[in-house]
């Protein structure tokens, strides 16, 4: 439409600001405007192309004011960009409409100076006022067209973009932040658990006898759960942090510099309590593995019906996994180590840290049906995988060791698992 007005709205991203957005664009729109808004977080890369193609042929700018806004180079680039075109003759206006409290000393003079409606007074008289300031007139055109709500974007301090290559998604749920881990499909069938003394070397007792499980279809984690994961819990829930300081180790030490890093010092009762409020969040059966799912997840192939000595094969190679061999002294961000992937395609399954299960420590044979997975506080608790710190003597995927639920490490981590449903 040649008449149509056509606006840029301007706005800083986070869950709050972007559903007061959303709810702004369906009301521009329904009173017939054009509107241009970013649906994800403009990177650097690409700031000057976007913005160049979002002000072009627009004659008003809408800033959706907040303290976040005014502090965001990109919202401030944006908006300097089309004070810019006002005072070339290019567009008609920038105006400002405050969507929270915001202190005049944050505010930059020259924006000052612009005419502002106040939403925190009231939205829909501010709304009003910004329509009429645009030409607009309330519910004009047709329905409005169906917009999705803007991808949630966390920002890099808190979702490292590696993960998002690796696979890990972030949404906003249920009032959360909550990141969600690639998974590995693992099909239903029988494996077959535990060593064989007479086959393989180094065995300990307690993986005896060797013997057959069967399983129903589930997922195991890619990776370890990381820090990032599990920082999200933290802030949701004011669960206390991961405390001790083994070999130096602190939590605002995760926090700065180890994010893609599996999550340690957290004890048992801290692993399910994460899985449980993960599966509240997103309305999955997010859990701990059991025992025999983590060993079929780590060594079971289920295309040549063996059962590995290690993930990758049953040959040990330091250079496939972070063992005491790999002389790193310290965890490793995941994906460090592709090629020790497990037949199914989870990472870490041994080196790295130990990992949490929710099975009970009892002998051999495995037996789901015994009591072992209705563990309590004052059981001992199975826990897999070889950690950084332990050598290849049991960085083999049979290895089973046990801790009581609240004992926390330095080198202890865990991962998640997810049934499949009707296997």
């Amino acid at each position: 439409m040649a008449n149509q007005v056509r606006v840029f709205v301007s706005h800083h991203h986070s869950p709050e600001e972007d559903a007061f957005t959303a709810r702004l664009v369906a009301d521009l729109e329904a009173a017939g405007a054009d509107v241009w808004v970013d649906d994800a977080r403009i990177t650097s890369d690409d700031f000057i192309r976007k913005i160049n193609e979002g002000l072009t042929g627009r004659q008003w700018l809408v800033l959706v004011m907040t303290p976040d806004a005014l502090r965001s180079p990109w919202v401030q680039g944006e908006v300097n960009a089309a004070l810019l075109q006002v005072r070339q003759g290019r567009m008609l206006g920038v105006i400002p409409l405050v969507a929270q409290p915001c202190q005049d000393a944050d505010i930059p003079p020259l924006w000052a100076t612009l005419q502002y409606y106040d939403a925190v007074r009231g939205y829909d008289t501010a709304r009003g006022g910004l329509l009429s300031a645009l030409g607009l007139t309330p519910g004009r055109s047709a329905p409005p067209v169906q917009r999705a709500p803007p991808a949630y974007v966390a920002p890099p301090d808190r979702f490292p973009p590696r993960l998002a290559e690796l696979g890990y998604r972030v949404a906003f749920l249920n009032g959360a932040e909550v990141i969600v881990p690639p998974m590995c499909d693992v099909p239903a069938g029988p494996f077959l658990m535990g060593s064989d003394p007479a086959t393989e070397s180094n065995t300990h007792w307690s993986e005896e006898p060797q013997h057959w499980v069967t399983l129903g279809a589930f997922q195991i984690g890619q990776h370890p759960v990381t820090v990032a994961e599990y920082a999200c819990f933290v802030r949701s829930t004011g669960r206390p942090v991961p405390s001790g300081e083994e070999y130096g180790v602190t939590w605002r030490l995760q926090l700065r510099e180890w994010l893609d890093h599996p999550v340690v010092m957290v004890n048992w009762l801290d692993a399910t309590a994460y899985a449980a409020w993960l599966a509240e969040c997103t309305g999955q059966s997010w859990r701990l593995p059991t025992e025999a799912e983590w060993e079929k997840a780590a060594r079971w192939g289920a295309l040549t019906r063996r059962a590995y000595r290690y993930p990758w094969g049953d040959r040990f190679d330091y250079h496939r996994c972070n063992t005491s061999e790999s002389k790193i002294g310290t965890t490793t961000p995941v994906g460090t180590y592709p090629d020790g992937r497990s037949p199914c395609g989870a990472q870490d399954m041994v080196g790295n840290v130990s990992e949490w299960t929710s099975s009970v420590h009892e002998p051999y044979p495995y037996n789901a049906n015994d009591g072992r997975e209705q563990p309590s506080v004052q059981d001992d608790i199975a826990v897999r995988g070889c950690a950084w710190n332990e050598s290849r003597k049991i960085a083999r995927a049979a290895w089973r060791t046990l801790s009581d639920a609240a004992s926390a490490y330095f080198w202890y981590g865990f991962r998640l698992a997810r049934s499949v449903p009707n296997s």
